[in-house]
């Protein structure tokens, strides 16, 4: 029999007005007339919030008080399409040691909000485990995770093991969940969510899922950062990774996502693998698109910046199909250090019938490109499925014309400064506009 967790409940019928959102300290996104209970542990360290034992609502945040927790599980909890359930910290709420963790299992709909306090900006912190942070299980969807930070946590930071056979139902996958504003230092893989096509059997699916915002740095080992095994409709954004697997050499990437999305604003540098492994698929019988746009990719040990492909054990008749890819407006420099292996803008493998297009990249100071191509190098590709055009290489990053090494902003004199072929793409990796008809080249305008 579970312990009731300990409950404090305010009714704010006199809301003040909300603080006003600073960079440091994100405004907490509560709904000014919405009560609040504030829940803590039993005395063993532990909470259970359950909606079976328990009815909750969106009029209603969770907040959980300050303090350190052996475990906190949150279950059985469903709100409703744009009035989510909302669980928030009230001051710093830390998970410390091993096997000291948050387990999240069917829910739908529910906000885990680290902004709750302000002068807090990530009130919820793992420290110090050698085991996993976060576990997901059973049925998790329109599901929003942010403003946490882990720091030295050994294995999956946050891992979801989805077994659903997919077959079109809505309870047959994941849909809609949100990973942002997350913070990683010293962790294994961040992500680490199973799916595969095995056979004709199509399992752990997940539609729709957006990652951005997520700060990664001094994680030595972390191998693939965040891994995704079957995805449709990725949007990866914004997120900033530096010094990641100085200690492994595996053919790692900072992304392996399976399925097909968006890839852009992305800031990589210092790192081992590509920023990318994007292994096409689509679920169904229409192909769909993976776009890599607006990233800056540099000084990497090993590998090219990106890498499309699509595995023939993914193409299952009448249950999936191809994949068409664009790689456009990237900064790409200084890659592949160790020089063990080709090191270019996109390393293009077969796409069993799909196109890809690469144009308007910016590339510099290659250690080992490809003897054809300091852009491409064409591992597997199918014969005419690639269309390469408009992408400039520099020796150094001095000649591509840069007025900083951090921002990689252009001066007015370099080539790539308004040498672009005109596209759909109106803003830079800053959200700068870029000129309608003669786009700089690579990702800042």
């Amino acid at each position: 029999m579970e312990i009731p967790p300990k409950e404090e409940v305010v009714a704010d019928d006199n809301p003040q007005q909300e603080p006003e959102k600073t960079e440091d300290s994100p405004a907490p996104n509560v709904n000014a007339n919405t009560k609040k209970i504030t829940l803590t542990a039993d005395d063993t360290g532990r909470l259970v919030i359950d909606g079976n034992q328990q009815q909750f609502d969106c009029n209603t945040t969770i907040a959980i008080k300050a303090g350190q927790y052996n475990s906190i599980v949150i279950r059985n909890l469903n709100g409703n399409s744009g009035c989510p359930i909302r669980i928030e910290n009230d001051g710093l709420v830390e998970f410390v040691g091993l096997r000291k963790t948050m387990s999240i299992a069917n829910v739908s709909h529910i906000t885990i909000s680290g902004n709750g306090t302000q002068g807090i900006e990530r009130g919820f912190l793992f420290r110090d485990n050698e085991g996993r942070a976060v576990e997901l299980s059973g049925d998790i969807n329109h599901f929003t995770y942010q403003y946490v930070e882990f720091k030295n946590i050994g294995d999956y930071v946050i891992s979801y093991n989805n077994k659903k056979k997919y077959d079109g139902s809505t309870s047959s996958y994941a849909q809609n969940l949100t990973f942002t504003h997350l913070k990683a230092v010293n962790t294994a893989s961040l992500i680490n969510f199973p799916g595969e096509i095995n056979g004709a059997e199509i399992e752990g699916l997940i539609r729709k899922l957006e990652i951005s915002y997520i700060d990664v740095s001094n994680c030595p080992i972390a191998r693939n950062v965040v891994y995704i095994g079957l995805v449709e409709d990725y949007d990866v954004h914004d997120n900033t990774f530096t010094n990641i697997n100085a200690q492994n050499d595996n053919h790692n990437a900072m992304f392996l996502l399976m399925g097909n999305g968006k890839f852009y604003n992305n800031h990589i540098s210092k790192h081992q693998g590509n920023a990318i492994r994007a292994w096409a698929v689509s679920i169904g019988s229409t192909p769909k698109e993976i776009h890599i746009f607006n990233n800056i990719v540099v000084n990497s040990r090993k590998y090219s910046a990106f890498e499309v492909q699509s595995v023939e054990r993914h193409m299952i008749p009448n249950k999936t199909t191809y994949v068409n890819a664009k790689v456009y407006h990237n900064t790409c420099g200084g890659l592949n250090e160790l020089r063990d292996w080709y090191g270019v803008v996109v390393d293009a493998y077969r796409l069993f019938g799909g196109q890809l297009e690469v144009y308007n990249n910016l590339a510099f100071d290659f250690k080992a490109p490809h003897p054809k191509s300091y852009i491409v190098s064409y591992m597997s590709l199918e014969e005419g499925k690639l269309k390469e055009y408009n992408n400039l290489y520099f020796p150094t990053s001095v000649a591509a014309g840069f007025a900083d090494q951090e921002y990689f902003k252009l001066s007015a004199d370099s080539k790539a400064y308004q040498s672009g072929v005109a596209n759909a793409l109106n803003t830079d990796i800053y959200t700068k506009q870029r000129n309608k008809n003669s786009p700089s080249v690579g990702a800042v305008e």
